[in-house]
């Protein structure tokens, strides 16, 4: 009589394939739920960093403030939209938007991209409001923890309406406008500020060059004693940066309006008692006069002589503010600009 050995059972390689088949399934579904998890916890962190960094800075005398807030943006971004946002500084400049998209890397919430699809209002301090509207207008704001934080802000097709009552605005519409904040060693801050295709409302030497041309623009300049630029006010906080020894130290500038153009090399600047610049720039200026009109200005009788002896219209001179006033060399050019 022969033994017969059992034959070994199938069943177990089976579900050993089996479960290495399903096993990648079953790892996708584990990291979408962590993601998920993730995902919602840092919204979570968002709120909360939000509120927080909201109460903060309203016990230091800022605003940031909203009437409603929503996020969404899963799984990969974090998005958020904030109806009747408003952002304003102890000194008396604000924004507000009637709404304000933010858009963030899930990876890094500390870098924020903002769009204000229906335009924001500018408060200047004793100014009033100013609206401003256009086809585009986005800001990216990081590195909060800096003074000033890095702040860009580019706009298209742009216009800029004061409120009924308040000061002028220096721009009236741009094509295209580019502002940038820095902070920078040794207490310093940086400015950039371009636009092209310009309208603008400006008045002594600049009104006169830019007239009502189509303008382009740069301004690009360097603020000492930043962290004193602070106050109750726009006028206090000037106040103690001026005390302090805050100087404005020019980089480049320049502005082209036809046939007209005028660049300041170089210049270092401060703020009287009073609110207004004092101090000199090295500027060059060229504007081609119509002899066959009426000379109005000085830069124009200056540019009318150097036709009439075939020379370049072009004055190189000391731009003076001093004792509330512009002098180009020798020539009044008007009141100095102010400030507050």
């Amino acid at each position: 009589m022969t033994h017969t050995d059992a034959r070994p059972s199938r069943k177990a390689p089976q579900k050993a394939r089996r479960g290495r088949l399903f096993a990648p399934f079953i790892l996708a579904v584990l990291i979408a739920g962590g993601w998920s998890y993730g995902w919602f916890w840092l919204r979570g962190q968002a709120e909360q960093r939000m509120d927080a960094q909201s109460a903060d800075l309203k016990s230091r005398g800022y605003d940031l403030s909203w009437s409603r807030r929503d996020f969404h943006g899963f799984p990969f971004r974090m998005n958020v939209e904030l109806t009747d946002a408003r952002v304003a500084e102890p000194t008396g400049w604000a924004v507000r938007a009637p709404l304000l998209k933010g858009e963030a890397e899930i990876y890094d919430l500390t870098h924020w991209v903002l769009v204000a699809p229906r335009g924001v209002v500018l408060t200047r301090p004793e100014a009033g409001d100013v609206t401003i509207t256009g086809q585009a207008l986005r800001a990216s704001i990081s590195h909060v923890t800096e003074y000033p934080p890095r702040v860009s802000v580019e706009g298209a097709k742009l216009t800029f309406v004061p409120a009924p009552g308040g000061k002028p605005f220096q721009l009236v519409s741009a094509d295209d406008m580019q502002l940038h904040l820095r902070s920078g060693p040794d207490d310093q801050g940086a400015i950039f500020f371009k636009a092209g295709g310009a309208k603008t409302a400006f008045t002594g030497l600049l009104g006169r060059l830019a007239q009502d041309k189509t303008a382009s623009m740069i301004l690009e300049t360097r603020l000492s004693h930043v962290s004193y630029l602070r106050g109750r006010n726009w006028e206090a906080a000037v106040k103690r940066w001026s005390e302090a020894g805050g100087q404005i130290t020019l980089q480049q500038s320049q502005i082209l309006a036809g046939d007209a153009e005028g660049k300041a090399k170089s210049g270092v600047l401060s703020v009287d008692s009073k609110g207004r610049l004092m101090g000199s720039l090295s500027v060059a200026i060229k504007e081609r006069a119509d002899l066959s009109q009426p000379i109005k200005t000085p830069e124009q009788a200056l540019a009318a002589a150097a036709q009439a002896v075939g020379q370049e219209p072009v004055i190189e001179a000391d731009l003076k503010f001093q004792n509330g006033r512009s002098y180009l060399g020798i020539l009044d050019t008007g009141p100095a600009p102010t400030v507050y």
